[in-house]
């Protein structure tokens, strides 16, 4: 896939700054805002084609494609949410986050940093119902906890990490 990952305009194709790790990965979701996901079935029923199901589907069937050309008239867009490295590179995730927006990667404009649980909270009770006003559909959020060391310390179960959980 990553062909057809290269071909998301919001993904750049050479970083900008100089001090950066030398490996790293980058992980993220792909999306379609809903607005061009509805001119997209708009034109299918027109030619009288059957609509796609919803935008995720339709996002990660594209990305599986085989031909990238037809992949890159499609508007996928991405948010890149996290930072890896062999050697700690930074002591928190909302530092790499920064860094790697700095370095120009999409990283989505709706997080927050909070320093307890009550910030928390107020951030989920706002998200509830600001969630629909996205150009995006989204489940929910996800809570991490910001230093590396305690994300460490959590460790992982078989399946999802012990340091985030969605909401």
């Amino acid at each position: 896939v990553t062909t057809n990952i290269k071909t998301i305009q919001t993904i750049p194709h050479h970083i900008k700054a100089n001090n950066i790790p030398e490996v790293f990965e980058i992980r993220g979701e792909i999306f379609m805002h809903r607005a061009a996901f509805e001119r997209l079935n708009q034109e299918r029923e027109e030619l009288g084609e059957v609509p796609y199901a919803n935008p995720r589907n339709f996002a990660a069937g594209t990305v599986k494609m085989q031909d990238s050309k037809e992949v890159k008239k499609r508007p996928l867009d991405c948010f890149l949410y996290g930072l890896y490295t062999e050697k700690q590179f930074f002591k928190t995730h909302w530092d790499s986050i920064e860094a790697i927006k700095r370095w120009g990667f999409h990283v989505c404009e709706h997080t927050q940093l909070s320093s307890n649980i009550e910030e928390v909270l107020q951030f989920i009770r706002y998200w509830e119902g600001e969630r629909f006003k996205l150009s995006y559909d989204i489940d929910g959020i996800v809570i991490k906890v910001n230093n590396y060391a305690q994300q460490q310390e959590l460790g992982y179960t078989a399946k999802s990490p012990r340091w985030a959980i969605s909401y």
